[in-house]
């Protein structure tokens, strides 16, 4: 993960707001709604993460952003300036309630005065309001300074600070929520999708495949199988089935997997991909329906069909035609 971090650091805030938002998104920390603000007049808010639907008026995440150059990290002045405008927009009426949990996204780390007050949220509490005058009053609104008013330090006494924390590149590339962000905004290969899991009773999601297969042995037979099941306790073609199957839901996890950790864009440009490799072979003239799905099957094991830049495995390629099958798309009865 160490060239992984590097590259987060060299995020434009652009690019580094992107990534929190698609991080946010499959963290698991039970938000209703993630939402991306940045940009000049953000009230100190770059992405949000609502814990219910009544989002400000309820409890809420906040995630601020702070790219930095080359060698630096996330000082004390500035992070306290960030907090200054939150109780700022808070008082003024921007939110209803203050963040629950605030974090700093800062990629290149804090520096060491701002990790130890971060780590001591008492202190922290303290620096932010002797220290007010010095990075909060003249920062917060070009329009205007703020002083620290009797309102304003009552909210500060009363927020916990303990809230207070920081993520830094590293600890970002090593989550396991950030592989979505890392192969969208990175372009990083997503890893390898799980094997499918083969179900030992058929299940409605693949009937539609299987019944067309269904008639195909029937067809190579001479005579019609009544049920799948038929088929599968049949010895001549129960293992063909079963071979299917398994590529079916190979393909399945394939496509569960790269539909949360990748792109809707890329899973779809890899069907096609699929779908455009074999169609010719599927409408060659065939001696019977099972040889044509004999050819699609060992033509399919042979392209070089890949997501990402990964090569994706055989029985996925050849299971993917079966999903093909089953949508409509390629049937092996019309």
């Amino acid at each position: 993960m160490t060239s992984v971090a590097i590259r987060l650091k060299e995020l434009d805030d652009d690019e580094l707001e992107e990534f929190v938002e698609l991080w946010c998104e499959r963290l698991g920390a039970g938000y209703h709604l993630v939402e991306r603000i940045g940009k000049a007049n953000d009230k100190g808010r770059d992405v949000i993460g609502f814990m219910t639907p009544v989002k400000h008026e309820g409890p809420w995440h906040l995630y601020q952003c702070k790219r930095k150059t080359l060698r630096s990290a996330l000082g004390v002045p500035e992070a306290l300036s960030e907090l200054g405008k939150v109780f700022h927009h808070h008082r003024e009426g921007a939110y209803r309630t203050l963040p629950e949990r605030y974090f700093f996204v800062a990629p290149r780390g804090v520096a060491g005065p701002l990790q130890d007050l971060i780590f001591n949220p008492s202190d922290l509490k303290a620096v932010l309001i002797a220290q007010w005058d010095q990075h909060c009053a003249g920062s917060i609104t070009r329009r205007r300074r703020i002083p620290l008013s009797p309102a304003l330090r009552t909210l500060i006494d009363a927020y916990d600070f303990g809230s207070i924390s920081h993520l830094s590149a590293t600890g970002l590339a090593k989550h396991p929520a950030a592989r979505t962000a890392l192969t969208m905004v990175l372009k990083e290969p997503p890893g390898d999708a799980p094997a499918g899991s083969v179900p030992a009773v058929l299940l409605a999601e693949e009937m539609e495949y299987v019944d067309q297969l269904r008639r195909v042995y029937g067809e190579a037979r001479g005579a019609p199988f009544a049920t799948a099941d038929a088929v599968l306790a049949d010895g001549e073609h129960g293992d063909h089935l079963r071979e299917q199957r398994t590529r079916f839901f190979d393909a399945r996890s394939f496509r569960l997997f790269h539909r949360d950790n990748t792109s809707v864009e890329a899973l779809r440009d890899f069907e096609a991909e699929i779908y455009h490799g074999v169609i010719e072979v599927y409408r060659q003239v065939h001696q019977s329906r099972l040889d044509r799905v004999a050819a699609v099957m060992r033509h399919a094991a042979t392209m070089p069909s890949a997501i990402l830049g990964k090569l994706a495995r055989v029985p996925v390629r050849q299971g993917m035609c079966h999903h093909l099958a089953n949508e409509g798309q390629m049937k092996w009865v019309p």
